[in-house]
């Protein structure tokens, strides 16, 4: 994302003022007196946001903060991880994706030896969480996965990530599995050592599908397929981490149609615990590699309704390597959560973008106001027996304070 421009930290410098010259439309008004009452707005409500004057957008911001502040207070959270691209082959063609290789031009996993000495590394330099990312189901459309995968030992990648998992945790580090479409028997199995989970909608529509599109020829981007996943991880009361990715070529009433199925699995289940918004970052050699990718107004804005639509009780993200420059600014648009960091690997899907240094945001944050603490993969208000393992949840418990965050200390990058 580009730096923002002149304009824009004029508007935003508005946020600083203790009013604002123009007030808001008399739809608007009551649209943000709604949302600040506790009340959750409609889709039309939603859609009405996002068509706003440029000089009313201030007033949606300091509505999205103080929804914030008041379910939240003034914490900003991050967690400490290492990254585990357990296996980049994969059976999908995202317009978007760097992340994907074919076989022969990498190895076809990681070994059990290779994750174990990452989390190791992890554990020893503070890391709290072993997130691993993996291809989606390589062994349908690979033969030579699957017959390397069985020489291992597994038949399916699910099976090689739940072992990966028990033994990430016994080197004292939380494994947070991104696996994709998952049955309910493989989402039990997760749940032994995984205190939280997670998996993207990316967006609720099926038109992203067809040719031409992000999602053409990607059997696990099927939106109603995923959901499904997520509402056996709602059945199955596992922390559920999940999003929407901005720019792929959806239109805005995609993005709210999007937000509000993700609202929905929330107020159904009850276990979703962090709402991520993911701007599509270019780059060369993708399909989509021309894509504009949004721009800052619009991701602020997109924040901001997101806080909105969710209200005050959910951790609401954005990541900040996807957006060095302006990160600090959304968390004028209702944010709570800068994600996760780590001293130990780069993020294989956007290997072009270093995560920010713990000193600096650690500075940002508190000259704004608020102070950063560290978490665990699962949110504090997720930390009890309805949706952790016992025995996951002895060892969840043993590393954090009161609070459910992990103990105060000085912030270093290892």
């Amino acid at each position: 994302m580009a730096l923002i421009d002149k304009d824009w930290e004029n508007v935003l410098g508005t946020l600083e003022c203790e009013s604002l010259l123009n007030g808001p439309s008399k739809r608007l008004s009551a649209i943000l007196n709604k949302a600040e009452s506790g009340e959750v707005i409609d889709r039309d409500e939603a859609l009405y946001l996002v068509n706003i004057e440029k000089d009313e957008i201030p007033y949606l911001l300091l509505t999205a903060s103080k929804l914030r502040d008041s379910g939240k207070g003034k914490i900003l959270t991050y967690s400490k991880n290492v990254f585990v691209p357990l296996t980049q082959i994969c059976r999908n063609r995202c317009g978007y994706c760097t992340f994907k290789y074919e076989p022969g031009e990498g190895a076809l996993f990681m070994s059990p030896d290779e994750v174990v000495d990452l989390a190791k590394k992890g554990a020893e330099l503070g890391c709290t969480e072993l997130l691993f990312v993996t291809g989606d189901k390589p062994e349908l459309k690979y033969p030579v996965y699957k017959e390397a995968l069985q020489k291992l030992g597994y038949e399916t990648t699910a099976d090689y990530l739940i072992a990966m998992g028990e033994a990430g945790l016994k080197e004292n580090i939380f494994p947070h599995t991104n696996l994709g479409l998952a049955t309910s028997e493989e989402l039990l199995a997760f749940k032994q050592s995984n205190p939280s989970m997670g998996l993207m909608l990316e967006n609720i529509s099926p038109r992203l599908l067809k040719k031409g599109q992000a999602h053409h020829g990607c059997p696990d981007k099927v939106p109603k397929l995923r959901m499904n996943t997520m509402e056996l991880a709602g059945e199955h009361r596992i922390p559920w981490t999940s999003g929407i990715l901005v720019g792929i070529g959806e239109t805005w009433e995609e993005r709210i149609d999007s937000l509000l199925a993700l609202k929905k699995l929330s107020d159904d289940y009850g276990h979703l615990q962090e709402l991520i918004i993911q701007n599509f970052s270019p780059k060369p050699g993708i399909m989509m590699e021309k894509y504009p990718p949004p721009s800052v107004v619009d991701m602020l804005k997109l924040v901001a309704i997101s806080r909105l639509v969710f209200g005050e009780g959910m951790n609401l993200q954005i990541p900040p390597n996807l957006n060095p420059e302006t990160y600090p600014m959304f968390i004028h648009a209702g944010i709570n959560d800068l994600g996760g960091v780590s001293p130990v690997t780069i993020d294989y899907v956007n290997p072009e973008a270093p995560w920010p240094k713990l000193e600096i945001m650690q500075d940002m944050v508190e000259d704004l106001g608020f102070t950063l603490r560290e978490r665990l993969p699962v949110y504090p208000e997720f930390i009890d027996n309805e949706f952790i393992e016992k025995d996951v949840l002895t060892r969840v418990v043993n590393f954090v304070d009161k609070d459910g965050y992990v103990p105060l200390e000085e912030v270093t990058n290892g």
